[in-house]
């Protein structure tokens, strides 16, 4: 029976010495502390461990000094009775004075230590002020953490242009303590070293202390593309601390590597006219297509527009549709058009516009546009009046301009036309036919009288001059605007307004009616041309005698 306790002694001593560690404590490293006051009952916690306050020395009388201070009759030593938890579990009690040395568990993941007692002499130890308290102080292991990156020179690369690409990696140590044996792996991939060697991928390090850093850098050939594509480079970096508990942190970068850029196609369209013509002329319009590139250029669409001051002298759209063009080829096509107006400072001529594709890409571009100044007479011809509105048999002079605003003289002559219901008081009602220069208007005024009322359209005046295109009897015609009189039969006076019946007794203001015809004019007759009236009679008996004979 003594041989079995005396084992058993034996036994519990060996359980309670520490197993032998694979490290040297003094190599360990703490993270900063958290500390909290704590009374009885309270705790503190820093990661998985917890320590709660769960007694401390009894209360004790006391009593007063002179001053009236309350103090202990004895002092008392402070000392405070902890538990130490893991996630919740308990794995330590131990007492804590101000001579004690930090509680350390086993496996030094945790430091447990007072740093602070109140004075053996507080009121706080006597009984009706008791409430005693010590401040503690917990420390974990700090440990070490890895950051893994990988940067390159470029964040893209373009081949033929890059021949090499320059990746680095770094490994930081962000922790709190230090890490050895550190191993990292770079994996480029489809990619190729410019070298070859394979062994420069793998790098080892000794140690990193915390906040320290170390990288190294290869050279990767870029690769000879046809299109676009998307490379990954992974880096894996491996340590332990101090404890050889591993740690690892990977690192990667995408980057795209794109083929050369293409050559632009070189496709061009000339839109080409003659930029100096006469009014009479018909000139070629000339578009062409052609393929300067290195590319195929198909799916042609070819689209031209003229000018409105242009005829077009073709039945034919301004619309094609060329064949396919290899490079160095060229398409062309023309079409006639003829001015209609002349311009000494020319007409703008529209851009031609040219839809292709190459190599499943679809463009256009367009022509430039010209100028085209065509040489000739340009009349033009106006027909005013003085008065839009008139009384009946009240006069209206009537103004007829002509005037050549292109670049050649013109033999030109007028004629116009009374309108119904009109006698001519005087003035000549046309031009004869003169030599009209550009920039130098003529024209003529003569005076009629409407004998009708209502609105009055008077007829256009029309100009016959030689165009350039006709030598001799050709003629080209001319109209002016018809401008409309509004003519009033003062006479027809509106029925007066009807009578309002006044109640008896009830005051009338006497008013007098203006006349409604007070605002009209005066009309102060004028003298018809002399010999008008015989002449129109005359010729109705004229007229009568033929018809009775017959």
């Amino acid at each position: 029976m003594r041989l079995y306790l005396g084992a058993l002694v034996i036994a519990i001593w060996l359980v309670s010495i520490p197993l032998a560690v694979a490290f040297v404590p003094s190599d360990i490293e703490w993270s900063p502390a958290v500390t909290n006051l704590l009374y009885k009952g309270d705790n503190i916690s820093n990661g998985d461990y917890n320590v709660k306050a769960v007694q401390f020395p009894g209360a004790v009388q006391g009593r007063q000094d002179v001053y009236g201070n309350w103090l202990p009759e004895d002092n008392v030593d402070p000392m405070v009775y902890l538990e130490v938890y893991k996630k919740g579990v308990l794995i330590k009690e131990i007492i804590m004075t101000p001579a004690s040395e930090p509680y350390i568990d086993p496996d030094y993941e945790v430091k447990v230590y007072a740093t602070g007692f109140m004075a053996g002499n507080a009121k706080e130890w006597i009984y009706q002020f008791y409430n005693p308290w010590a401040k503690i102080a917990i420390e974990l292991r700090a440990k070490p953490t890895l950051a893994v990156t990988v940067t390159t020179d470029k964040s893209a690369y373009t081949s033929s242009d890059d021949r090499v690409m320059i990746a680095t990696v770094t490994i930081k140590n962000t922790g709190g303590a230090v890490i050895k044996n550190v191993d990292v792996n770079l994996n480029i991939g489809d990619l190729n070293l410019e070298d070859g060697r394979t062994e420069l991928l793998h790098n080892n390090y000794l140690s990193i202390d915390k906040g320290a850093s170390q990288s190294y850098s290869v050279v990767i050939s870029v690769p000879k593309l046809v299109s676009q594509k998307l490379y990954t480079l992974n880096a894996d970096a491996t340590g332990y601390d101090v404890k050889d508990i591993e740690y690892r942190s990977p690192g990667n970068l995408s980057l795209a590597v794109s083929p050369k850029p293409m050559d632009p196609p070189r496709v061009t369209i000339s839109k080409s006219i003659k930029n100096n013509i006469y009014l009479k002329d018909t000139a070629y319009v000339k578009i062409t297509v052609g393929n300067g590139g290195t590319y195929d250029v198909y799916n042609i669409h070819v689209n031209d527009s003229m000018n409105e001051n242009f005829e077009l002298k073709t039945n034919d759209s301004l619309q094609w549709n060329p064949p396919l063009l290899k490079p160095g080829q060229e398409w062309s096509t023309s079409y006639p058009v003829q001015p209609l107006s002349a311009s000494p400072t020319g007409f703008t001529i529209p851009a031609a516009t040219v839809q292709f594709m190459y190599t499943n890409i679809t463009s256009s571009i367009s022509s430039q546009t010209t100028n085209v100044i065509v040489n000739g007479p340009k009349i033009v011809l106006n027909k005013t009046i003085n008065k839009a509105k008139v009384n009946i048999t009240e006069d209206v002079t009537i103004t007829v301009s002509i005037s050549n605003t292109g670049n050649i003289g013109t033999t030109a002559e007028v004629k116009d036309m009374l309108p119904a219901g009109a006698s001519l008081v005087s003035g000549p009602t046309s031009l004869a036919s003169t030599y009209l220069e550009y920039n130098k208007p003529l024209g003529f005024s003569y005076t009629i009288r409407m004998d009708t009322d209502g609105n009055i359209s008077l007829p256009a005046a029309t100009a016959t001059y030689t165009d350039v295109q006709w030598r001799g009897a050709g003629r080209a015609v001319k109209s002016s605007e018809t401008p409309v009189i509004m003519v009033i039969d003062p006479s027809k006076v509106p029925p007066p307004l009807p009578t309002v019946a006044t109640p008896a007794g009830t005051a009338v203001k006497q008013t007098t009616q203006a006349p409604q015809t007070e605002n009209a004019p005066e009309i102060t007759p004028t003298p018809i041309t002399p010999g008008f009236d015989v002449i129109m009679a005359t010729s109705i008996l004229i007229i009568a005698a033929v018809y009775r004979r017959r």
